[in-house]
Parts: C-alpha cells; structure tokens; sequence
C-alpha cells in the first residue's frame, strides 16, 4: 500500500475521482490498472489517497 496525504483544501465530496477529467486523476488511475491495483479516496481533516498493490504470491 502507498499513503499519500495532506491537510490542503481537500477534495469536494462531489468529484469522483474515478470518472473526472482532471488529467492527474486520469494518469494515477491509467498507472494503477495494469498492475491490478486499486485507489482509495478517503476525506477528513487530511486527504489521503490509498493505492493499494495487489499481493504477489510468488514472494
């Protein structure tokens, strides 16, 4: 997993992070589909973004 955060503005509740067209949005969920990972979005006192990598099973 990759933490990134920081206690800026924040993101609106009604952007989706998924479906935008912020091109840095788009290039972080281009980078995370080929290698099976997932974003997570989460709000707060601090926006933090999740990228969670998917489990190599042969390590």
């Amino acid at each position: 997993m990759l933490v990134v955060s920081d206690n800026g503005v924040g993101i609106p509740e009604n952007i989706d992070i998924r479906h935008t067209f912020s091109l840095g949005f788009q290039l972080v969920n281009i980078l995370v589909d080929p290698i099976e990972g997932s974003i997570e979005l989460v709000r707060g006192t601090e926006t933090e973004f999740r990228i969670i990598f998917r489990e190599n099973p042969f390590l």
